[in-house]
């Protein structure tokens, strides 16, 4: 649930199977809506109710920070953790709640540090979320982050394999994200999104000065995550980026990103990674994105 709209999905998935959306309804909220009251009648639209679900947190509302991993025993690693972390966000430690997550196969020469993945959020951020599932009749079963909905999404391409780069727009900001086999390496927070790119279009197809300065500063900050990625992760060049599907079309992209990156670049069709009942337009992708990512995870329904 964010501020702009609510997005769900269901997902239904057997080994060896081609995952199945059986559903996925995006509605947009009106000034002063009951975000929970609208929720609830998707949830009972769709005859979800009680479903196993996950809500997705949205992108500023946690820290999602890289650092090395603390050598202690696995019950005392959050404790480790939430003393690193404590200087590096931006409310106090005793407010936070914290997660952790591994990075696999990092392949680093010996004496290098092992790095790992902490999450962090206000406990009031948590309640919140918490409280206004509790008005509905969904299940809360796990609070998750966009970054590794993302991260569900590209493990179904072919491309990540051997390793991809994913974009991911918001309206005001963006994500990239670096996985192979199934895991998230790198992610990176951007601050250019469609609110920067989606302008009026240059004479002759020309892409929009704006445009092409929001392109820019994609380009640089997707070729510095796959330096660091190279070089502290020991991992073979990435040579794919994939772009999440768009609400609106944005003129020039793929080709400008391809010419400056010197990789294939691609925009996800989320029909062709997903059996569906109906071909999902591009702006209904656009916006379940993460919705459908998380549903991934669970198997089965998701918020």
């Amino acid at each position: 649930m964010g501020s702009e709209g609510i997005a769900i999905a269901r997902i239904r998935r057997e080994e060896g199977q081609t995952p199945q959306l059986e559903a996925c309804r995006y509605l947009p909220l009106e000034a002063g809506a009951d975000a929970a009251m609208v929720l609830e009648g998707l949830v009972s639209e769709l005859g979800i109710e009680h479903g196993r679900s996950v809500v997705v947190m949205q992108p500023d509302s946690h820290s999602l920070l890289l650092i090395e991993a603390p050598d202690v025993q696995p019950a005392e690693l959050k404790a480790a953790v939430r003393w690193r972390i404590k200087d590096l966000i931006d409310f106090h430690i005793d407010d936070a709640v914290i997660d952790v997550f591994e990075i696999p196969e990092q392949g680093a020469a010996p004496g290098k540090a092992r790095l790992m993945y902490a999450v962090a959020a206000r406990a009031s951020t948590i309640h919140s979320q918490i409280k206004a599932l509790e008005k509905t009749s969904l299940d809360l079963e796990i609070i998750d982050i966009p970054e590794l909905a993302i991260r569900n999404i590209a493990a179904l391409l072919d491309e990540d394999i051997r390793g991809t780069a994913f974009l991911y727009f918001g309206q005001r900001g963006g994500v990239i994200t670096l996985t192979r086999q199934g895991s998230l390496y790198l992610s990176r927070n951007i601050d250019v999104g469609l609110q920067q790119m989606v302008t009026a279009n240059g004479n002759d197809g020309e892409i929009h000065p704006q445009t092409q300065q929001a392109l820019e500063r994609i380009a640089l900050e997707v070729q510095r995550s796959l330096d660091y990625y190279e070089s502290h992760f020991s991992q073979p060049p990435i040579n794919s980026l994939v772009l999440a599907p768009l609400a609106r079309e944005i003129p020039g992209v793929i080709p400008y990103l391809s010419a400056n990156l010197g990789m294939a670049v691609s925009v996800l069709d989320l029909n062709s990674v997903l059996e569906t009942n109906d071909n999902i337009d591009s702006a209904t992708q656009a916006h379940c994105l993460t919705a459908i990512g998380a549903a991934l995870r669970l198997q089965q329904k998701v918020l």
